[in-house]
């Protein structure tokens, strides 16, 4: 996606909904800035895009330029901090250079409109036990068809890469059995009952008589 810059304004309408929380450079987008501002040539700063969440958090990623006659590109794949939590995301684009004793010097600051990381779709208590037993069979079912298939076929295989397969395999089982069991019932139940190891009991409103 390729976003060109209006003086110091970057617009971030083509991306203000873009970002889902907890992504990992799905996106891409490219700023198109001019190379001469103001009579300054800013072909030999350092670009970073700063960006500040709805709840206080400061992120930082610096981007590379390509310097043309007159534009600059500065390529932004979008890393996982910017989307590490979802709300409002407030973006600045900023060009720097360093100075004769090395410090930092802020040459220009882009405004943008701020941009929405939308949450992500997650239940409170994660998926209902049919669903992960019905995973933990699916998982099954395809280590044993990889097995009778290379039985059939009888070739040579790579073992190191089929023990890291099933090593893989191994945790994504460990992870769904290791869900709790949700279990509601109201505070007379939860005194007069048999509690289950590895059980959530949620608390509900007593029965009316």
């Amino acid at each position: 996606m390729k976003v060109i810059a209006n003086g110091k304004k970057i617009p971030t309408h083509a991306f203000g909904e873009l970002f889902v929380h907890g992504e990992k450079l799905a996106d891409t987008i490219e700023f198109v800035v001019d190379r001469y501002y103001g009579g300054s040539d800013l072909g030999g700063c350092t670009f970073c895009i700063r960006g500040l969440t709805e709840d206080g958090w400061e992120l930082n990623q610096t981007l590379l330029p390509v310097i043309l006659d007159n534009e600059i590109h500065l390529s932004w794949r979008v890393s996982d901090n910017f989307t590490g939590r979802a709300g409002k995301l407030r973006l600045e684009l900023r060009a720097s250079r360093t100075g004769e004793n090395e410090e930092e010097l802020l040459i220009l600051k882009y405004r943008m409109p701020p941009v929405t990381v939308a949450p992500t779709i997650a239940g409170p208590n994660g998926p209902v036990p049919e669903t992960a037993e019905q995973a933990v069979s699916q998982i099954n079912e395809a280590v044993a068809e990889g097995l009778e298939a290379l039985i059939e076929e009888q070739e040579s295989f790579d073992l190191d890469e089929v023990r890291a397969r099933l090593d893989a395999m191994d945790a994504a089982i460990a992870v769904f059995l290791a869900r709790p069991e949700v279990i509601p019932m109201t505070a007379a139940e939860y005194a007069s009952s048999v509690h289950k190891e590895n059980a959530l009991y949620v608390i509900i409103g007593e029965d009316e008589a």
